[in-house]
């Protein structure tokens, strides 16, 4: 019960995310619960995303699952995807 708990805190996260940097990201897409694709809008690289994200993303985890996010980035011709760990610094007690 408490490992469900844990993939509850997951949307809640990218939720988050989407509403500090509401301008990059387009929408999010659920492969399996802990592997997740992150849409960026248009002309917004996946560079740009980790350049503004990155440091911030880490002290917004509240959970101990690991997840990988791929960041998705169009520029109209074409899709390319970057994938990124990130992983929770809270320990179980």
């Amino acid at each position: 019960m408490e490992r469900n708990l844990e993939y509850i805190k997951i949307p809640n996260f990218l939720d988050r995310i989407r509403n500090e940097w509401p301008g990059m990201i387009d929408r999010f897409e659920f492969k399996t619960p802990t592997v997740i694709y992150v849409h960026l809008k248009e002309g917004i690289s996946s560079i740009d995303f980790l350049g503004r994200l990155s440091k911030k993303v880490e002290r917004m985890i509240d959970f101990s699952i690991p997840i990988i996010l791929y960041h998705v980035e169009r520029d109209g011709m074409s899709l390319r995807s970057h994938p990124i760990n990130w992983y929770s610094t809270i320990e179980k007690a």
